[in-house]
């Protein structure tokens, strides 16, 4: 048996059955790049791992937290565009407050982080911004976002053209990761990495900004999968062999279009 090569028994049609030789690097499923920071990477990590592929940590950001100041005044709302503001609101919030999401997603992670009243938007700020002028009333309190420096400033603004006060307060910072792995530039190299899933225009542009100058040619064979239109406009500034975006801005919709792996072996 040439070495490198591995044995499995196939099935034929007939009396007898016949060994498959596979070269052992084929058994190895093509790499997918996962580039959201925790707390989400390890979870989907092991989602792309069931789906058959060889998941890579490539965490573009680092998420820190900051102790949330609560204003003053009656606050009827908590606004979440991001489950990264949900650990500064533990031991801080009560756990009646009503509290808006931007998806389900981060939805589920304040309910396990022991809030009882969470509403979630269809996936996106806009959508927040649609269900918080039907659903609440400018004259019964103020509303306080939690979010970081650069972000939210689109939903504050037009909560307050609709008269709405809103409390913006950073509860968590958001900065580079730095390199890439070397597993994750050595799967590129080798032409070993089918897709790469992100989760942000900003995770998008850190990746390629901590790219070699001599890896944006391995994106040519690397489908990119985005969250959303805004992610995959700041993904077009390399050549991937393809684009897709997101059904539904979330992670299950990113998983799908990722798909299951299928090992095809030829005979």
């Amino acid at each position: 048996m040439p070495n490198g090569w591995d044995a499995n028994w196939g099935t034929v049609c007939g009396r007898t059955a016949r060994r498959i030789f596979l070269r052992t690097d084929d058994l190895v499923p093509p790499g997918v790049l996962v580039t959201r920071p925790e707390p989400g990477l390890s979870e989907t990590l092991a989602d792309v791992r069931a789906l058959g592929w060889r998941p890579y940590a490539a965490p573009m950001l680092r998420i820190g937290t900051r102790p949330l100041a609560l204003p003053g005044g009656r606050t009827q709302a908590i606004l979440l565009t991001s489950g990264q503001a949900i650990a500064a609101l533990a031991g801080r919030v009560p756990p009646e407050m009503p509290i808006f999401t931007v998806g389900e997603a981060t939805a589920r992670r304040a309910r396990d982080a022991g809030f009882d009243d969470v509403t979630a938007a269809g996936g996106t700020a806009e959508a927040l911004l649609g269900l918080l002028r039907a659903r609440l009333d400018p004259r019964r309190g103020s509303l306080l976002l939690a979010t970081a420096k650069g972000y939210g400033g689109e939903l504050a603004s037009g909560l307050r053209q609709a008269e709405f006060q809103v409390n913006r307060r950073c509860v968590y910072t958001v900065d580079p990761a730095g390199n890439l792995g070397r597993d994750v530039l050595n799967a590129l190299a080798r032409g070993s990495v089918e897709a790469a899933l992100f989760y942000s225009p900003e995770t998008a542009r850190q990746f390629l900004a901590a790219l070699p100058p001599d890896g944006m040619g391995a994106l040519h064979g690397v489908r990119a999968i985005a969250i959303s239109p805004r992610t995959g406009v700041a993904l077009a500034a390399a050549a991937w062999r393809g684009i897709e975006i997101a059904d539904h801005p979330d992670g299950g919709a990113m998983l799908s279009r990722l798909g299951q792996h299928r090992q095809i072996i030829t005979r």
